[in-house]
């Protein structure tokens, strides 16, 4: 790096050259995205710019993120278990029943009723299908937000029989 602190980059293949100085937080987030697809076990970017790798680093348990979220009820859970998945795992999309194993490796209780809980999730815009004859799910930008607001009061009342109209 230079003195204006500077990270110079250049990206080449499939027609596309590109060579540039960028910020820390912006090259680590291009390594992430350039090396994501070919090791699944790749972390993001962290908040000082760079990727972090799984086998290196120690993963947060399925309990220390519920703990951290704080899911009040099962779908609360549901989500953070999905959360869980996408952001620590680095799954993309995920299935009912990994959902189901993790909130048992946590030692949570599981939700009554998962398929029905599933829809309420998915009408609610929380998660959405992904591939239905694999029966994938995946987390939307409206779950992530509300996994990273901690499930607040105002949204909790909003939200209740939503999914049953």
């Amino acid at each position: 790096m230079g003195k204006n602190n500077k990270i110079k980059i250049s990206i080449k293949g499939l027609g596309l050259v590109y060579s540039g100085e960028v910020d820390k937080l912006t090259a680590g987030k291009v390594i992430d995205l350039c090396l994501s697809a070919a090791n699944p076990e790749m972390k993001h970017a962290s908040d000082n710019g760079i990727a972090e790798n799984h086998s290196n680093s120690i993963k947060e348990s399925p309990a220390e993120y519920i703990e951290r979220h704080a899911p009040r009820r099962g779908i609360d859970r549901i989500l953070t278990m999905a959360g869980y998945l996408k952001e620590v795992v680095g799954k993309i999309s995920f299935t009912q029943s990994e959902v189901r194993s993790h909130l048992r490796e946590a030692q949570e209780s599981l939700p009554a009723n998962l398929t029905r809980d599933f829809r309420w999730l998915v009408k609610s815009g929380w998660v959405a299908i992904g591939d239905k004859k694999k029966k994938q799910y995946y987390v939307t930008n409206t779950g992530l937000r509300v996994l990273s607001n901690g499930f607040p009061d105002d949204l909790i009342k909003k939200s209740r029989g939503k999914a049953n109209k």
